[in-house]
């Protein structure tokens, strides 16, 4: 529904979380760029438009696929759902930042929560045993994922303009490494690091 309404400024009816012909194109595009990348396994988030996309690129690499519930994208608040097409003071990043992390309006999830779900996901990731998973996310959990890379323990409300001022358009490759040594000018940099953000160029 927010990429209709980003482009169209206006409420969309019918069933408009799904994937056009062009994002179907796109997706199974997304799977030839990545056929000789060793993926081992597909993991999605359960919103239809990134089950479609999983399965578009599934049709190309035909691996396991499964379905994670807490990839979904974040929750916006009943005020600003109500308030479409006119609800951007009621978004995520117009109260977020400064707001207390386990607060949140009616409906949206609050900081903590958004951050609980990354950290379940990457946890699960951890525990999977493969070397190479493709999840198939959102562009809010993307940048919660990309904070709390940066951060640390101390991601906090309080970096989501700076971590958002990282663009992402849809259907890029953004990679994150695990590595249980490495080290950068005599620094050691062990567990999560970010390898590529919005690589598009399969588009």
């Amino acid at each position: 529904m927010a990429n209709v309404f980003d482009r169209d400024k206006a409420r969309p009816e019918g069933e408009v979380d799904r994937l056009s012909e062009r994002g179907w194109e796109q997706a199974r595009g997304l799977g030839r760029r990545l056929e000789d990348e060793s993926i081992e396994t597909i993991v999605a988030s359960p919103m239809r438009r990134a089950q479609e996309t999983a399965t578009a690129i599934n049709e190309v690499l035909d691996l396991p696929l499964s379905t994670d519930d807490d990839l979904f994208e974040v929750r916006q608040s009943d005020a600003f759902y109500a308030g479409l097409p006119h609800a951007a003071e009621h978004a995520t990043l117009a109260w977020m930042p400064t707001a207390p992390r386990d607060e949140a309006p009616a409906g949206a999830e609050s900081f903590d929560d958004i951050l609980g779900r990354v950290l379940r996901v990457r946890e699960r990731l951890e525990a999977a045993g493969t070397e190479r998973t493709l999840a198939v996310s959102h562009y809010g959990f993307l940048h919660f994922l990309l904070g709390l890379t940066m951060f640390g323990d101390d991601f906090g409300p309080e970096h989501l303009l700076g971590t958002y001022s990282l663009g992402h358009a849809n259907t890029g490759i953004s990679i994150f490494a695990r590595h249980e040594h490495r080290e950068l000018d005599g620094i050691p940099f062990p567990g999560w690091a970010l390898t590529t953000w919005n690589d598009r160029a399969h588009l």
